[in-house]
């Protein structure tokens, strides 16, 4: 076998681990899932890194992340080898195992994550869903940098991206059925860092000039609704999803909150796949409004 070429070429199996340990979070659990010994492993990953000058992972007490370059190696590795295996399915034989990797946002998940997954299991065939709750801004980075094939966002602003279904979600103020707010007091609010709710209710109480005060902070939504019921302060979700023992916060004082931009996306590269066009499909009957519209995309041949 000729070597001239080995800094020309990265070895297809190099992205595949690479790609395996950043979903499964360890080089252990990759190696098992790729039925590899743990230095076979490490190996290939010191090589990739030999061929693209730097670090890809950065090892912690929690697993792995990426490092920036981690990031951009990501991007590329992932359309690489979806392009692998679309050329290996025109044999026909069946024997690439396909997943299909789906976003959802966190505040959607608990009212609606159930349902989707049941009409996944039933209506789609081939490609297999594996599902992943973030925020609205991680799904739309993570769709971006190829981690995931299909996503469910809700955003202030359009992403800068091109969605299959599309349609406005009302956001509105929250908070417990009896709290009450003292006279000449800041506004209280529960923060989620980098969240829709944090994006929509800082620029209304900014734009409306009204002094407000963050009281509580978390990146999920238990947390969030925990601080609410406690009677903390005040909290923006998507009216569709707020939980029946707390209230839509109407008082006068309150700004009105802009409507965000929701929508079904698919990774750039997928817009002829079936299997993603489908599950667009049902994700958009299953977490789509009951009332008002849904906007759809010319669907392309396929």
């Amino acid at each position: 076998m000729q070597r001239r070429h080995e800094s020309l070429n990265i070895p297809i199996e190099l992205l595949r681990s690479f790609v395996s340990i950043q979903e499964t979070g360890s080089f252990t659990k990759s190696a098992e899932q790729l039925r590899l010994t743990q230095p076979a492993i490490s190996a290939q990953i010191k090589r990739l890194q030999q061929l693209v000058g730097g670090e890809v992972f950065v090892k912690s007490a929690f697993g792995v992340s990426l490092t920036e370059k981690g990031e951009i190696v990501s991007r590329y590795a992932r359309r690489i080898l979806a392009m692998n295996d679309q050329i290996l399915s025109l044999s026909g034989s069946g024997s690439v195992s396909k997943s299909l990797r789906i976003g959802m946002p966190n505040v959607f998940a608990a009212t609606m994550l159930s349902d989707v997954i049941a009409a996944c299991r039933e209506d789609v065939d081939g490609d297999r869903p594996q599902f992943s709750c973030e925020p609205s801004a991680d799904l739309a980075r993570s769709l971006g940098s190829g981690y995931l094939d299909l996503a469910f966002i809700v955003s202030p602003r359009n992403p800068p991206m091109q969605s299959i279904y599309r349609w406005s979600e009302e956001m509105c103020w929250t908070c417990a059925r009896d709290f009450l707010l003292s006279p000449g007091a800041p506004i209280p609010l529960l923060s989620w860092p980098h969240g829709i709710s944090d994006q929509a209710a800082i620029e209304a109480l900014e734009n409306a000039g009204l002094q407000y005060q963050i009281v509580f902070v978390a990146s999920d939504l238990a947390g969030q609704l925990a601080a609410l019921r406690s009677k903390m302060g005040y909290f923006v979700l998507p009216e569709r999803v707020v939980p029946s023992d707390l209230k839509i916060a109407r008082e006068h004082f309150l700004p009105p909150l802009p409507v965000c931009e929701a929508g079904i996306y698919i990774r750039e590269g997928l817009e002829t796949a079936k299997a993603a066009l489908a599950m667009a499909e049902i994700m958009a009957n299953v977490i789509g409004p009951k009332t008002g519209s849904i906007s759809e995309r010319p669907k392309q041949r396929v």
